[in-house]
């Protein structure tokens, strides 16, 4: 039997209904992603990356001779430009990965943008911690601590910072750390609400496939290769020949030299 039956009467009424076969029925994973969103969603991922790669290039200094009040600063703007730019990503991506009726291809593009998504926010926790350890070691307002010298001040001196203590400058860092543990908190919560919506395991969503691609640049890097090689190769016999011909020429000019040396000296030996 090809197909469903086209139709069946009822037992009721004698009414004839209609069915749909099933050869007729299509999948219905059909949905098409919008591109705008799919492109601001990719933006939205990539200005995520952007600012914790930032952030982590700046959170080195932490605790070093060049720690600074407004290296502080500047950390706490861009993690909340971070977190901001998150929170709007998840508002858009969540609600897009869920729905069921996705294409395969696009389905397969949210979840990458979502690991993508997913890992700077593990990697921007970390360092939120990290952030928060250091500057509870090191506080540059509670009175003179000790900095770690990082060779860009005198050596073995160690590094003092240089702040003036009011009670106003202590109950400011105590509002920064406070702060800080806040915004940690929101970006563990961030976290803990994405894992309970969506289960996207790294490991099981598809990558680009990049391989055909790799193997057409080794193809095309092997032949250029092949052909400098052998220009090299032309280049280097053409200098050799030469150089041999003319040390054969040098060689037989010296030899009749010294025979018509030698004949010359002969001939006037036996006119004496």
């Amino acid at each position: 039997m090809s197909s469903a039956v086209a139709g069946c009467i009822s037992n009721k009424g004698a009414n004839l209904v209609q069915l749909t076969s099933f050869s007729l029925v299509q999948d219905c994973r059909t949905e098409k992603i919008d591109n705008s969103l799919k492109l601001e969603i990719t933006k939205l991922v990539s200005d995520l990356n952007h600012e914790t790669a930032q952030y982590c290039t700046l959170a080195v200094a932490l605790g070093g001779s060049q720690d600074t009040l407004d290296l502080r600063d500047e950390l706490k703007h861009i993690r909340q430009r971070a977190f901001d730019i998150a929170r709007q990503n998840k508002n858009k991506l969540i609600p897009a990965l869920r729905k069921k009726n996705v294409c395969e291809d696009d389905a397969k593009q949210l979840e990458r943008l979502y690991n993508m998504y997913s890992s700077s926010l593990e990697l921007l926790e970390v360092e939120l911690f990290q952030t928060l350890r250091l500057q509870k070691m090191f506080p540059l307002q509670s009175g003179v601590h000790f900095l770690i010298n990082v060779g860009t001040s005198e050596p073995f001196l160690g590094c003092k910072s240089q702040i003036n203590i009011s009670e106003v400058s202590i109950q400011r860092e105590s509002e920064e750390i406070s702060q800080l543990e806040k915004d940690l908190a929101d970006v563990r919560d961030l976290l803990f609400t994405i894992y309970q919506k969506i289960a996207v395991q790294p490991w099981a969503a598809d990558a680009y496939n990049e391989a055909p691609q790799r193997e057409e640049d080794c193809k095309s890097e092997s032949s250029s290769n092949g052909s400098t090689a052998s220009s090299i190769d032309i280049t280097m016999v053409e200098p050799n020949s030469k150089k041999k011909r003319w040390l054969c020429v040098v060689i037989m000019t010296f030899v009749a030299v010294l025979l018509s040396a030698a004949i010359i000296g002969v001939c006037l030996g036996l006119l004496k």
